[in-house]
C-alpha cells in the first residue's frame, strides 16, 4: 500500500498562523468576504495597465491611478506627486488630500504598482480602529500582507525579490500570495506566469500546505464586515 505523506510546513506555525489572523482582521475591518470575492488578482498586464506608452510624471500619475482603482480606492482623496517637488502646502495634506510621493530614480513600473499599493494597504489600516494582530510592531508586514489582500501580490512578491526593505521575506509573500489565491477561489497557477521563476517553487509549495486548512478557509469566509456582525446582534 502507498500512504501519501502530509505536506512539508512551508512557514513555521507562528508565521502561518499571523497570517490566517491578518486576513481575518481584514476581512472584519474592511467589507468582509463577500466584498472580498470580488477582488481580482492584479497582473501586470495590459487588462489592468492599459496605459502604455506614457512617460514621466504623467504615466507614473496614470499608474498611481489605475493602483488606487484596483484597490477599490477611486474616491478615497489622495494623488501623487515626484519626491521633492511637491509644494509645502501640498506636504501638509490640506483638505485631507493625501498626497504619495515617487523618487525620479525609482520608476520601474513593477516597484512602483508595489510601492502604491503597500502606501494604499498602509492608507487603509489607518482607518480601522481594530490593532493590528502582533501590535505596533507588526504594522509594516500587515501594510505588504493587506497590499497581497487587495490583489497585487505578484507586484510585491516581485519587487521584494529586487529591493531590500520590505519587513517580510519572499517566501511570506509568496505564502500570503497562495493564501489570496486560495481564498478568493482562484487556481495558484493563474499567478505563476508573471511571478519570478524561484517564486513559482515557493507558490506550489506554498498552495501545497495551504491546502491543508480548508476548514480554516472556510470561516475566514464567513467572516462578514464588523458592522454587519452589529447589526446582527441587534
Amino acid at each position: 500500500m502507498r500512504f501519501q505523506s502530509k505536506p512539508k510546513p512551508f512557514l513555521d506555525p507562528a508565521r502561518r498562523d499571523w497570517q490566517f489572523e491578518a486576513c481575518a482582521w481584514l476581512l472584519r475591518n474592511s467589507d468582509g468576504y463577500a466584498k472580498f470575492a470580488e477582488t481580482p488578482l492584479v497582473l501586470p498586464t495590459v487588462e489592468f495597465f492599459p496605459d502604455r506608452g506614457m512617460k514621466g510624471h504623467a504615466g507614473v500619475a496614470a499608474l498611481f491611478r489605475r493602483v488606487r482603482d484596483h484597490a477599490g480606492m477611486a474616491d478615497w482623496p489622495c494623488t501623487v506627486e515626484r519626491a521633492g517637488e511637491t509644494s509645502e502646502a501640498a506636504e501638509r495634506e490640506p483638505d485631507g488630500i493625501k498626497v504619495f510621493t515617487y523618487s525620479r530614480d525609482s520608476m520601474e513600473p513593477i516597484a512602483l504598482v508595489a510601492n502604491f499599493a503597500c502606501e494604499l494597504a498602509r492608507y487603509l489600516l489607518g482607518t480601522f480602529a481594530e490593532p493590528v494582530p502582533g501590535g505596533e510592531a507588526a504594522s509594516a508586514a500587515a501594510a505588504e500582507f493587506a497590499a497581497v489582500f487587495m490583489g497585487f501580490g505578484v507586484f510585491v512578491s516581485n519587487s521584494a525579490v529586487r529591493a531590500a526593505g520590505y519587513r517580510m521575506n519572499e517566501g511570506e509573500l509568496a505564502h500570503a500570495l497562495a493564501m489570496f489565491c486560495l481564498l478568493r477561489g482562484l487556481p495558484p497557477e493563474s499567478a505563476e506566469e508573471h511571478l519570478n521563476p524561484h517564486l513559482r517553487k515557493h507558490l506550489r509549495l506554498a498552495a501545497r500546505d495551504l491546502a491543508q486548512y480548508e476548514t480554516r478557509f472556510q470561516a475566514l469566509r464567513n467572516t462578514a464586515a464588523a458592522g454587519e456582525r452589529e447589526r446582527a446582534l441587534r
